[in-house]
């Protein structure tokens, strides 16, 4: 007689929950979400732009959720220093875990890829003399030792290296003198410990297994195939926003849900739920 055993599903507990919101952006006219954290109705002031695609997702979920959170609050939140951490968190993920479909461009290197997407932010604050996220570079992370990865450390050296080449060329006075305020923010040590930070960040949410290579691969694959099927003007009229959760079990495999939330006294919602 054959014998059937039945393995049970591994256990899982929720490490992170991310809330996105769809609406108009007012500055390109185009719908989408946003993390709740960056709406302009929790905090105020500047928030991000509404995107709707996989890779916009991917980035709020594992890279950039930490706005208004731990060592990003207060005048540290909505800064440049935000989105280092986030760049750090990317290359983990596309070097440290590979998930190849991270950073894709036949034109550029990957990790000058992640180094300028924050150092032209840097350049534009210290030669014009403005920046929209911050008047100065801010970290409030803890002193971070290096990672052990040798891309990480190249990013953040030639980061350092650029930054002292550069010199205020604002148009008067007052940009030159923020230019040259930005740039003595912009410290070897400050762009070191956003980036080390970040990348550790992401290492700690999504411990390095093939299983969760292969899941954060998918992660965007599904979320490009659905947000090209469905328009963000028509989910928003259905939806208020979705609700995304990340589980792990105890061997360090992710898992995610994504369930859409109606629009208040709305008496004809219809549920939705995605998952990975």
């Amino acid at each position: 007689m054959n014998s059937t055993i039945l393995e049970k599903p591994a256990r899982k507990r929720k490490v992170k929950s991310i809330s996105f919101r769809f609406f108009q952006d007012d500055a390109t006219g185009e719908w989408g979400v946003t993390h709740h954290n960056t709406c302009n109705e929790n905090f105020g002031g500047d928030a991000f732009n509404a995107f709707w695609d996989g890779m916009g997702i991917f980035h709020d979920v594992f890279e950039h959720s930490h706005e208004h959170e731990t060592y990003f609050k207060g005048e540290y939140a909505m800064n440049v220093g935000g989105e280092m951490a986030a760049m750090g968190a990317c290359w983990y993920y596309f070097d440290g875990l590979g998930v190849y479909n991270r950073l894709q461009n036949t034109f550029h290197a990957p990790d000058s890829m992640v180094r300028d997407t924050t150092l032209n932010m840097v350049q534009e604050a210290i030669e014009n003399g403005y920046c929209q996220f911050g008047d100065r570079l801010r970290s409030n992370v803890p002193s971070q030792e290096e990672v052990g990865n040798s891309g990480l450390e190249w990013i953040i050296e030639s980061f350092s290296e650029k930054v002292a080449a550069c010199e205020p060329e604002g148009r008067d006075e007052q940009e030159v003198e923020f230019g040259r305020e930005y740039k003595e923010s912009c410290t070897p040590q400050a762009i070191a410990d956003l980036h080390r930070y970040g990348y550790r960040m992401a290492e700690k949410l999504v411990p390095n297994t093939y299983e969760n290579q292969r899941v954060l691969v998918e992660f965007r694959e599904t979320w490009d195939k659905f947000c090209k099927q469905n328009s963000a003007e028509e989910m928003a009229n259905q939806y208020r926003g979705f609700d995304l959760s990340l589980y792990r079990t105890k061997d360090g495999d992710i898992s995610w849900k994504a369930v859409f939330v109606g629009h208040p006294g709305d008496a004809y919602f219809e549920p939705l739920t995605l998952r990975g």
